[in-house]
């Protein structure tokens, strides 16, 4: 074998082998990261978000507060990642759910309730309880936010396929439609983690409004459609969204 053709073998294998390694420390650092935020919930309903410390979080992963402060430098860094893990991995799915409904208004329909239903949930109260909204810290608001992104563009994808079948009446431009949207379920959202409405009342009053304000009489007939389709599915347990 040359020594052009040896050297090159042995680059291969040095990429390949650089490789592996870096597989490997990715999936350690994942599985550590993990192991971190999964303990905050628990913490959570146990003592509060002042009981919510590094040391306690250790603690409860069963790493070194040195492990914590490697990945998160604050508390505010873990509960940011922590909602953002959460939200991304209900968000998956959805989207994965959405795409077996053809009808948009369907789609639609399905979206608002699965969301409501969410925020009626036990783990949703617990993290209303105690960290009030994602509002208050602005570390956790922008990471929600971005978490939320293929939610918005899926919600916009939906209202611009009503549009196009005549079936959506908005004078604003879809982002607009799609914010105001979040702003009805953000509304329903405490009432709903407090118990002060259930998720079926939530439901109808949200699909009034929009019948009665975008969508047109003709979309007062989706109930019957969706029991004939079926309109639930389990999927993960998210604690921040809308």
């Amino acid at each position: 074998m040359s020594k052009a053709r040896h050297s090159v073998k042995t680059s291969r294998g040095h990429d390949a082998g650089g490789a592996r390694w870096a597989a490997t420390v990715e999936a350690h650092r994942q599985a550590q990261q993990d192991l971190i935020l999964d303990a905050v919930i628990g913490l959570l309903g146990e003592r509060g978000i002042a009981g919510l410390t590094m040391s306690a979080l250790a603690e409860r992963a069963g790493v070194s507060r040195a492990t914590v402060y490697h990945y998160f430098a604050d508390v505010d860094q873990v509960l940011a990642a922590w909602a953002s893990r959460e939200v991304r991995r209900s968000v998956a799915g959805l989207i994965d759910h959405a795409a077996q409904l053809q009808d948009p208004l369907e789609r639609l329909r399905w979206l608002l309730d699965e969301q409501l239903e969410h925020f009626a949930g036990q783990d949703h109260r617990l993290s209303v309880e105690h960290l009030e909204s994602e509002a208050g810290s602005p570390t956790l608001r922008v990471a929600v936010a971005g978490a939320l992104e293929p939610m918005r563009q899926l919600l916009a994808s939906t209202l611009e396929s009503l549009a196009a079948n005549d079936q959506f009446h908005f004078e604003g431009n879809i982002e607009l439609a799609v914010d105001m949207i979040f702003g009805l379920l953000a509304a329903a959202r405490r009432h709903l983690a407090e118990g002060r409405l259930s998720p079926t009342e939530a439901s109808a009053t949200l699909w009034g409004l929009l019948v009665r304000g975008w969508l047109g009489p003709g979309a007062a007939g989706s109930d019957d459609r969706r029991a004939s389709a079926g309109q639930s599915i389990p999927r993960e347990p998210t604690h921040f969204e809308a």
